[in-house]
């Protein structure tokens, strides 16, 4: 069994646990890590992202103004890992790989966090990094959808061979619509949304939605709700509440992709002692520490569902390290935005 001794340790390397781990070394508190379950940084952007999906700075009805040190502007995939490559060289923290925090409990003065491969890690402070897409979010009927057909259903678009083929893409927000986005000039692809306007759309993704539902590229369902998915020869055979007794209410698709968001990860967060709301969202303090003293939260966690983007989730690494220094007595650095790119 492997110890480790750390002042600082972060949950998750993705945009929020990474920005905490720069502004840490950028305003010189004492040692910090990260641990990511998975085997490279921003694992949500490269298991959920098509090489040709956008990757934006902001959502609609945000400014995509960076507060800390870290920043970026819309970018391909390829580009914005390449800019998390050169942040974290620029930085030099440490990341542990491959880690599955299994529990975060607070010990006296310090937490105790240990894993799934049995190495236990100490800190006097904890940021919880972790975000939602990483645990999708799965309609009431999905465990009724017959084994054959739920081969072909899915919760991203990797490896998705689309030539020829009629797709449906379930959900409303930009996830979803940037999935048909870049599937309308592969196969043929309907979206099917509950709602009768795309209101959380950023101005870009609905612009394109427009523009290719004007020219036929994708059809939209709008204020629509599926009752059920069966099956028929392999295939996804998907039944629609509105009009069941008219043509249109079933249809067979080749493959269904759900892109209807991610839930929070209540049970592990319960577990570190945090208070929760009805949602099962953390409640936290301005400057986003949990109602355990010590214990912060960052990134998709920390906003609003629906509401989170790339510069939130920086701009909160920004706030926790501000509060982690004031306890440390640290003073911060006069705030420098030191990676501003333009891609």
């Amino acid at each position: 069994m492997a110890f480790y001794e750390q002042e600082i340790l972060i949950v998750g390397a993705g945009p929020a646990g990474l920005s905490v781990a720069a502004e840490c070394v950028f305003h010189e508190l004492p040692s910090v890590r990260v641990l990511e379950k998975g085997p490279s940084h921003n694992q949500t952007v490269l298991q959920y992202y098509p090489d040709d999906k956008r990757v934006d700075a902001a959502y609609r009805g945000q400014e995509a103004v960076c507060a800390g040190v870290l920043c970026f502007r819309d970018t391909t995939k390829p580009n914005f890992l390449s800019i998390i490559d050169e942040i974290m060289v620029r930085y030099g923290f440490s990341v542990d790989y491959n880690v599955n925090v299994d529990s975060i409990k607070r010990e006296g003065d310090r937490f105790t966090v240990s894993t799934g491969e049995g190495s236990i890690y100490r800190a006097h402070f904890v940021v919880i990094a972790v975000g939602r897409m990483g645990k999708p979010n799965r309609p009431d009927y999905f465990n009724d959808i017959p084994a054959n057909a739920r081969k072909r259903v899915q919760f991203d678009i990797r490896n998705l061979d689309a030539s020829g083929k009629d797709i449906l893409v379930v959900g409303g927000g930009n996830s979803a619509i940037e999935f048909a986005l870049s599937l309308a000039n592969k196969g043929k692809v309907t979206v099917s949304y509950r709602k009768d306007t795309f209101g959380r759309l950023n101005p870009m993704n609905l612009e394109l939605l427009e523009k290719d539902e004007k020219e036929g590229l994708i059809e939209v369902r709008r204020n629509s709700n599926i009752d059920k998915v069966l099956e028929k020869d392999g295939r996804p055979h998907v039944f629609f509440k509105e009009g069941a007794d008219k043509e249109g209410a079933d249809k067979v698709f080749d493959h269904v992709i759900f892109g209807i968001g991610g839930s929070s990860p209540a049970g592990f967060l319960s577990s570190a002692g945090l208070d929760l709301d009805e949602k099962g969202n953390p409640k936290l303090s301005p400057l986003l520490e949990s109602n355990v003293p010590g214990l912060y939260v960052a990134g998709e966690l920390c906003v609003p569902q629906g509401k989170g983007s790339i510069i939130a989730s920086f701009n909160s690494g920004k706030k926790v390290v501000e509060g982690i220094a004031q306890k440390l007595g640290v003073e911060r650095k006069p705030e420098l935005v030191s990676l501003n790119f333009q891609q």
